[in-house]
C-alpha cells in the first residue's frame, strides 16, 4: 500500500511538473514579445534604449485600418455562419432519415473546408472569383467559407443529442411555421451550442492568414497579415506590438470560450 502511495505521488508530482514546465515553454515566448513592443531598441538587450510608446503609435497610425477590418470580417462572418450554419444543420437533423447515405454526404461536403488547406481555398477562390477581389469581399467569403464548419459541427450534435424531431413536429401540429420553429422553439434549446460555435468562429476568423494572405490587396488587409508584414519589415518590435494587439484581442475571447463551454456541460 505504501509502495503504491508513493508511486502515485511521483506520478502526480511528475504530472505537475511536466504542466508547468509546458505552460511556461508556452507562456515565455508571448511575455517576451509583449516586453518588446515597450522597447526603444531590441538589440542584444532589450532594453538598451530605454522604453517607449512609439511602436504602438507606429502600428495604429500604418495599420490601424487592419483592426477595424478584421473586426467587421470576423463579426460578419459569425452572424452569416450562426444563421446559416444552425439553419443547415436544423434541416439536415429534423429530416426523415437523418442517418441516410444522401444526408450523410451532404455533411461531409459541408464540413469539407476543414480537410482542406487553407491555402488551397485561398487560391481556388482568387482564381475563381478575382472580380470580388479588390473590394475586399473575397476575404469575407472565404472566411466564412473555412469556418462554416465549426458552428454546423457544433450545432448538429446538439441536434443530434435529443429528439428534436419530434418536438419540431408536435410545434408543426400546432400551426408553426419553420422559421417560427426554428427561433422559438429549437433556438432556445440549442443558443450554448450556437454561442460557443460561433465563438470558435470568431477566433479562427480573428486569426485566419493562410486563405487571407492570397486574398488580400494594399487596402484591404487583416490583423494577421498586417502582422506578418510588421515582422517582414526586420522590425521585431513593431511585429510585438502588433502581437501584444492581437492578444489584447484573442484572450478575453479565450476566457469566454471557456466560460461558455463550462456552462455547456453544466
Amino acid at each position: 500500500m505504501k509502495h503504491y502511495n508513493l508511486s502515485g505521488k511521483i506520478f502526480k508530482g511528475l504530472a505537475y511538473g511536466l504542466v508547468v514546465l509546458t505552460s511556461i515553454f508556452l507562456i515565455a515566448p508571448l511575455i517576451f514579445t509583449v516586453l518588446g513592443s515597450f522597447s526603444a531598441y531590441w538589440g542584444q538587450t532589450m532594453f538598451s534604449r530605454g522604453l517607449t510608446l512609439r511602436w504602438y503609435e507606429y502600428v495604429f497610425y500604418y495599420y490601424g485600418h487592419t483592426i477595424r477590418i478584421t473586426l467587421i470580417i470576423s463579426a460578419v462572418t459569425v452572424l452569416v455562419n450562426a444563421l446559416i450554419g444552425s439553419m443547415c444543420a436544423y434541416r439536415l437533423s429534423i429530416s426523415r432519415n437523418p442517418n441516410s447515405k444522401l444526408i450523410k454526404f451532404i455533411e461531409e461536403v459541408l464540413t469539407l473546408p476543414t480537410a482542406i488547406p487553407g491555402v488551397a481555398i485561398g487560391l481556388a477562390l482568387a482564381q475563381a472569383y478575382a472580380i470580388m477581389r479588390q473590394s475586399g469581399l473575397l476575404i469575407l467569403v472565404g472566411h466564412i467559407v473555412f469556418t462554416f464548419p465549426l458552428i454546423f459541427r457544433a450545432v448538429t450534435g446538439a441536434l443530434r443529442s435529443g429528439d428534436f424531431r419530434a418536438i419540431d413536429e408536435a410545434a408543426a401540429s400546432l400551426g408553426a411555421g419553420p422559421i417560427r420553429r426554428f427561433f422559438q422553439v429549437i433556438f432556445p434549446a440549442i443558443r450554448v451550442s450556437i454561442l460557443s460555435g460561433s465563438v470558435n468562429v470568431l477566433m479562427t476568423s480573428l486569426g485566419e492568414f493562410n486563405i487571407t494572405f492570397f486574398l488580400y490587396t494594399p487596402f484591404v488587409m487583416t490583423l494577421p497579415v498586417g502582422m506578418y508584414e510588421s515582422y517582414a519589415s526586420l522590425r521585431i518590435e513593431v511585429g510585438s506590438a502588433f502581437t501584444t494587439l492581437f492578444l489584447v484581442l484573442a484572450i478575453p475571447l479565450t476566457y469566454f470560450l471557456n466560460r461558455i463551454n463550462k456552462t455547456k456541460t453544466m
